[in-house]
């Protein structure tokens, strides 16, 4: 996976949305938000506004939000936010770390289906670094 370029305040939101969680991530926001006629703006906030603040590293953004999702259950979100994570520089152990730490808030059935998906994330990069 590759690390996303810096990001800073000002940048492109549709560069950044796709740096952290992809292109395929950010075509579907983009058709779900036209499909339904919501504001783009929406999403420029979250990726032109929040995701460009630089008090967090985008390592430690991609982290809280995987701590999150996972102790909401978001499963789809959850792997996304995993895949960023990655690009931003987490790594495997910091990753299971945080989810492990979730099983205090959400219990161990949120913990182990964040660890099943982390480890659905991690076992697809090695799959696609060994084809190359």
């Amino acid at each position: 996976m590759t690390k996303p370029a810096n990001i800073r305040p000002g940048d492109d939101p549709a560069r950044v949305s796709e740096a952290l969680v992809g292109r395929t991530r950010t075509r579907l926001l983009n058709e779900l938000f036209d499909f339904f006629e919501l504001p783009q703006e929406a999403v420029d906030h979250i990726f032109g506004n929040l995701y460009t603040r630089d008090v967090l590293t985008q390592r430690e953004r991609e982290l809280c939000a995987v701590a999150a999702l996972c102790v909401l259950n978001r499963t789809n979100e959850l792997k996304s936010h995993v895949i960023a994570a990655v690009r931003c520089g987490a790594s495997k152990q910091e990753i299971a770390e945080v989810i492990l730490q979730m099983s205090t808030y959400g219990g161990m059935p949120v913990c182990i289906d964040g660890l099943a998906i982390a480890r659905d994330v991690f076992d697809k990069a090695a799959r696609d670094n060994s084809s190359d």
